[in-house]
């Protein structure tokens, strides 16, 4: 009798995939109980998957009136958020083209033009209207909706300019995320993940879910987000420290005086988040992106809420240097500007 091997069994995966067969059941109907051998079909499926998604870009490319992201496009993309990974940042799976070039741009100047960056992605990422969009995302998660009430805090907080109590806020939504999505929720008998395997939980995406929607623009964000949290955030920090103290284990333990709650980690953070949400959403299929899942009035009004914030702020600090005008050279001063909109 023939040995059954990864190979041919990734082939029936793949088909049952296909049908949007729930990976668990591709596991029983092909009896494949042992975790090495999962592994090995899962990352053969996967790697089939993005083939088969290149092919039909290069198809895309040569049809007429089909405007799509090019292969050659998203290796870029992958070569800058590999690039940009280095200072703990990525991206963001909502830019536009005309975004990613000016990102790119920038990027061919670093290190010297990294706070320009920052303040591009700032400008971005923590614009009202994104703010209100990624709030929604939360919102309309079954699995993250607990979590709404902690980014709406830490959005109102940075806009405020209180970036310690906006970056304490959002580090532990990051790793509660990872923990919902795990499907632990503190009330089973199951005891929580150990750490390491949720510092690696994102990068085996391809475990849960070998074939996901829209799985180039998934490997792309697996691969960001994942190295910011391996390089970064969830760094040991016995083997290395973390990129402008973006460290949660600095974070939680105080472990020295270095400044890690600062504006540009608040960024990072933001960054973060959307790309993770994004991940989860190709990984689980949903019949809608819950981020996108508009329901227009709570929208309008998060954004009016947070547009009135910004300008509440920009007359206090007006007052305040009416009145204590700050001292020649104070970079303490000067923040990067948040942008209604």
């Amino acid at each position: 009798m023939a040995k059954i091997t990864a190979a041919h069994l990734a082939i029936q995966a793949f088909a049952l995939l296909q049908e949007n067969t729930p990976a668990a059941d591709v596991k029983a109907t092909l009896a494949i109980d042992e975790s090495t051998m999962w592994s090995k079909v899962s990352a053969l499926v996967y790697e089939k998957a993005k083939v088969e998604a290149r092919q039909e870009r290069d198809k895309d490319a040569r049809r007429p009136h089909v405007s799509a992201t090019s292969n050659a496009e998203i290796t870029d993309l992958l070569a800058l958020n590999e690039q940009l990974a280095g200072y703990a940042l990525l991206a963001p799976p909502t830019i536009t083209v005309a975004e990613f070039k000016k990102i790119g741009q920038l990027a061919a100047g670093l290190p010297a033009s990294e706070s320009a960056i920052l303040a591009y992605l700032d400008s971005i990422i923590t614009s009202p209207k994104m703010c209100a969009i990624l709030k929604q995302g939360f919102e309309y998660s079954p699995a993250f909706q607990s979590f709404t009430s902690l980014v709406d805090a830490a959005i109102s907080a940075y806009y405020q300019e209180n970036y310690v109590s906006a970056f304490l806020t959002l580090v532990p939504v990051v790793e509660g995320l990872i923990l919902r999505w795990n499907g632990f929720d503190g009330t089973g008998p199951e005891p929580k993940p150990e750490f390491e395997a949720i510092r690696k939980f994102v990068g085996n995406s391809y475990l849960r879910q070998p074939n996901p929607g829209n799985v180039l623009f998934h490997d792309v964000y697996v691969k960001a987000s994942q190295a910011i949290l391996n390089k970064h955030l969830y760094l040991n920090s016995e083997t290395g420290s973390a990129y402008a103290n973006f460290s949660r284990h600095l974070a939680a333990h105080l472990l020295s005086n270095e400044a890690f709650a600062t504006q540009p980690n608040c960024v990072r953070l933001f960054i973060l988040l959307d790309a993770l949400l994004k991940v989860h959403n190709y990984e689980t299929k949903p019949a809608k992106d819950p981020r996108f899942h508009v329901d227009e009035p709570l929208l309008q009004r998060d954004v009016l809420r947070y547009q009135l914030l910004i300008a509440q702020q920009r007359m206090f600090r007006k007052a305040l240097e009416q009145f204590f005008p700050a001292a020649p050279n104070d970079a303490s001063q000067e923040p990067i500007d948040v942008k209604p909109g």
